[in-house]
């Protein structure tokens, strides 16, 4: 099956570790279970939405951006990896929910079973239309990867908040970071080569909001809580949720 939206949560409540399953699709996105209530979760954003800890949002981890093997392997040599467990493959069929040829986030497909849980819609992007979402505050602000390919990146401000959005063309995937260091606010850009670059000193950053050149060489921007998701299942976790245009 196909997932656009990776997350990690700490699976800590209340002093005890809870282990979870696959209870099921709503909004055309997975819903957990926890094994110790049978609390049900919403993977998006970690919510119990039904269950003895209705109300409790599990605190995200920093799991950082979506990106390639190769670019995670470069950074991080002597990464794990768990292995499959045997037992749960192929419960689906050779193929799974999605034919191998259609395995991409953002593929303008679902089994009929999936969207028929979708009920709320909006209509100002395509439902599969891949987003990266932030919530600052109480302010969901979605970027859309059509406008951040041609765009490179994104800066505003957001609840208050001084927000620069990196675009990685390489691996389709997005980051956000608070742009300020100290009392200062950095202004970001992309150079002729696509390197991004604070327009105050020249210089370099990376796609983690690590500065690797430059006169501000070792600083790190502090990361906001992102996620990449389909236009639909994040408007149905963020049903207020802005768009960000580029002009």
């Amino acid at each position: 099956m196909v997932c656009s939206s990776g997350i990690g949560f700490d699976p800590l409540i209340d002093g005890t570790r809870h282990t979870f399953g696959f209870e099921g699709i709503w909004q055309g996105t997975a819903v957990l279970y926890d094994h110790q209530t049978r609390s049900i979760w919403m993977h998006l954003t970690g919510t119990c939405i039904e269950g003895k800890h209705e109300g409790v949002v599990l605190e995200r981890l920093d799991t950082g951006r979506h990106t390639t093997w190769k670019d995670w392997l470069t950074l991080h040599p002597d990464t794990d990896v768990i292995a499959r467990d045997p037992r749960w493959m192929n419960r689906a069929g050779d193929t799974g929910y999605f034919a191998r040829e259609g395995a991409r986030s953002g593929s303008a497909f679902l089994p009929p079973t999936f969207g028929q849980t979708i009920h709320a819609r909006d209509g100002r992007l395509e439902p599969h239309a891949l987003v990266y979402g932030i919530v600052v505050g109480k302010t969901a602000r979605a970027y859309p990867f059509h406008r951040l390919e041609s765009a490179g990146l994104a800066e505003e401000i957001v609840a208050g908040v001084p927000v620069s959005v990196w675009y990685d063309r390489r691996a389709r995937s997005a980051a956000a970071f608070d742009r300020r260091i100290g009392d200062v606010t950095l202004t970001f850009a992309l150079d002729r080569k696509g390197v991004i670059r604070d327009a105050a000193t020249k210089s370099r950053w990376t796609l983690d909001g690590v500065c690797v050149e430059g006169a501000r060489l070792g600083v790190r921007l502090k990361p906001l809580r992102g996620l990449m998701a389909e236009w639909y299942g994040w408007f149905a976790n963020h049903p207020r949720t802005t768009l960000w245009r580029q002009f």
